[in-house]
């Protein structure tokens, strides 16, 4: 019987526990399925926010890719900022998944465009000065429960820093000048009402002919932790059992 295994990579301010249910859900589908907190995320984060560069993130996904690379059929799941992890990593040629799966990946972001050319300066002078979050009470989920849970979570923070930001920007980038080398087959999730990650960004990611793109109507940025969550999932059983994964 063939083996498949998926790493999770969560959203930025948040941690791997708040994908608890996601995994559970894959693991009852029989995926050998591993939660990931990436560098300034999560119980081990020295400081909350912070790297010193984006080769952290590249040592946490190689060393997370092992867990994986034994089994026949190897999945990447990334959320949020986990999507861009994600797509950079395939990009670049750290890791080489058989599959993917995206959800809101930031390709793009709700950040003003001189914030985000004032961080990469600061970055510089002041790389450990702090950046406050996008993500607010009326952005995140339609689900009131799950908003409050986030914003009482102690794992959850509020700020990057600068040089966290000013890395976070040019992989961004580099993901979107390189967005149409990418062949792995992969299923692309994107709420119509998300502002965090505006729909807009995921518009050449969507084009490709490997990727199979699923609009979620009515939906903030967390498409799993609110109503649609039972749409997403059955779109997302479909394409596990279309590609003969499950």
């Amino acid at each position: 019987m063939n083996k498949t295994g998926l790493i999770l990579f969560h959203g930025f301010f948040e941690h791997k526990e708040r994908h608890r249910l996601n995994a559970e859900w894959f693991e009852n589908l029989g995926i050998n399925t591993h939660l990931v907190d990436l560098p300034g995320h999560g119980e081990g984060a020295i400081e909350k926010g912070d790297l010193e560069s984006w080769d952290e993130i590249n040592k946490t996904v190689r060393d997370s890719f092992r867990k994986i690379e034994s089994c026949d059929t190897k999945i990447l799941f990334g959320h949020s900022f986990g999507g861009q992890v994600a797509l950079y990593s395939i990009l670049s040629g750290l890791v080489n998944p058989d599959y993917l799966i995206l959800s809101a990946p930031t390709l793009g972001d709700n950040y003003p465009n001189f914030v985000k050319k004032l961080s990469s300066g600061i970055a510089k002078i002041a790389p450990k000065l702090r950046i406050p979050s996008s993500v607010n009470k009326k952005n995140l989920s339609t689900d009131d429960d799950v908003v409050n849970d986030y914003f009482n979570d102690p794992l959850v923070f509020r700020s990057m820093t600068a040089r966290y930001g000013r890395e976070a920007i040019n992989t961004q980038t580099f993901v979107n000048e390189n967005i149409n080398n990418l062949k792995t087959p992969t299923i692309l999730f994107h709420g119509e009402n998300d502002t965090i990650v505006p729909i807009a960004s995921s518009s050449e990611l969507s084009k490709l002919e490997n990727v199979e793109y699923v609009v979620v109507q009515n939906s903030k940025h967390e498409l799993l932790n609110q109503d649609t969550r039972p749409f997403v999932l059955s779109e997302l059983h479909k394409w596990l059992k279309n590609n003969n994964i499950i």
